[in-house]
């Protein structure tokens, strides 16, 4: 089976798209549709079904979709190792980030392999915690830049430890603390991310044996920040987020203090190419 064809059948289906899966390729839709005819006659049955919003995967192609992902990935890593036998980095390398990490470290790993590796190819998809579990177990992410998954299925390489802080704006009078007790916060009413995407606000209230009064879910950092200065709660977000987005808040550690331990994401360093170890050894020893 052809396995650019089927790149281009796993770009329709993470897309929903064949006209979008045929812009990331460089083909047209009318011979992206080609192919996918061609496939189906080489496989016997239908491999993908429309519906109101472009395409989705049918019944037997989901079947097929765990092994042709690793078909593709098995190809970029023969192409990753023959350019690290040249002495070359080049290929490309898919990553999931929390937004606070996209911010503050992607740029730097960004900036060094395009003017060092420019051949490099980098895929950043921002999602949360489950989604990057999800990707690294199916091979739609190469690495990610995640907290402490605590999943013997997932390597973790931890790289900082970023403190987890109270932010509040003045209306809740709790600034006079310099580390805010946990218990206090029962008091309060909280803005949260969903667990599903930063499990590790979560952690701290299950730590303590309750859960305050939620008013709010997002599964945006920055979204979560934009209400709290609306004095609409108290959240628990990581310092790395607080750092790059200052405003009309406070924030303080806890008592006792919590952090999240923040690292890289992989399925298995074993069966890692040789660029997912190159940016691997870059983050260890560059990002802080």
């Amino acid at each position: 089976m052809n396995t650019q064809r089927i790149k281009v059948l796993l770009a329709a289906i993470d897309n929903g798209s064949l006209t979008k899966a045929g812009q990331i390729c460089g083909y047209t839709q009318s011979a992206v549709t080609q192919m996918m005819h061609a496939m189906e006659e080489e496989t016997g049955f239908p491999l993908l079904i429309k519906n109101n919003k472009g395409v989705e995967a049918t019944q037997e192609m989901k079947m097929l979709m765990p092994t042709m992902r690793q078909i593709i990935n098995l190809e970029e890593k023969l192409e990753q190792e023959k350019a690290g036998i040249l002495g070359i980095h080049k290929g490309t390398i898919r990553i999931g980030s929390f937004v606070s990490t996209s911010v503050n470290w992607i740029p730097q790993v960004l900036e060094y392999f395009s003017e060092n590796h420019p051949e490099v190819e980098f895929r950043i998809e921002e999602c949360g915690h489950e989604e990057m579990l999800q990707g690294l177990n199916d091979g739609t992410l190469d690495i990610a830049l995640m907290s402490d998954p605590q999943n013997p299925a997932i390597e973790f390489i931890p790289v900082t430890e970023d403190p987890l802080m109270v932010v509040f704006t003045d209306r809740y009078g709790i600034g006079s603390y310099d580390y805010v007790p946990v218990d206090v916060l029962k008091e309060y009413p909280f803005i949260m991310t969903y667990r599903t995407y930063d499990i590790d606000p979560h952690l701290v209230f299950e730590k303590a044996g309750f859960m305050p009064e939620v008013r709010y879910y997002s599964k945006d950092d920055l979204a979560v920040l934009s209400m709290v200065q609306r004095g609409l709660g108290l959240a628990i977000l990581p310092e790395l987020t607080l750092e790059e987005f200052p405003g009309n808040y406070e924030a303080r550690m806890l008592e006792p203090e919590a952090y999240r331990t923040l690292g890289i994401g992989i399925r298995s360093m074993r069966e890692a190419g040789p660029l997912s170890r190159a940016v691997i050894s870059y983050i260890r020893e560059n990002i802080r």
